[in-house]
């Protein structure tokens, strides 16, 4: 289950149709979580919408500050920095 599971599920439903679209909004309400997507960037589909809860409350300067705090994580687990928080970044260039 990664970043993009909402969307992840309405692909496989629509793929696959019949009862599946029903049974899967049933199980993960992937209908109304993907209508109701306001996230900024291009990580729109964070199930979290945690770049939009981000780009409210911190600045580029906290998040410049977790990530150094944190860099030794994104190095021995091999991680990516999140596509916001480099946009997050890149704008306050």
């Amino acid at each position: 289950m990664g970043t993009n599971f909402m969307s992840e599920l309405s692909r496989m439903a629509n793929k696959y149709g019949g009862e599946l679209p029903r049974v899967l909004n049933d199980t993960f309400q992937y209908q109304s979580k993907l209508s109701n997507d306001i996230n900024i960037g291009s990580d729109s589909n964070h199930g979290t919408k945690a770049p939009a809860k981000v780009a409210r409350y911190y600045t580029a300067r906290a998040v410049r500050r977790a990530l150094e705090y944190l860099s030794i994580d994104y190095i021995t687990l091999g991680l990516e920095v999140p596509i916001w928080a480099k946009e997050m970044l890149l704008r306050d260039q």
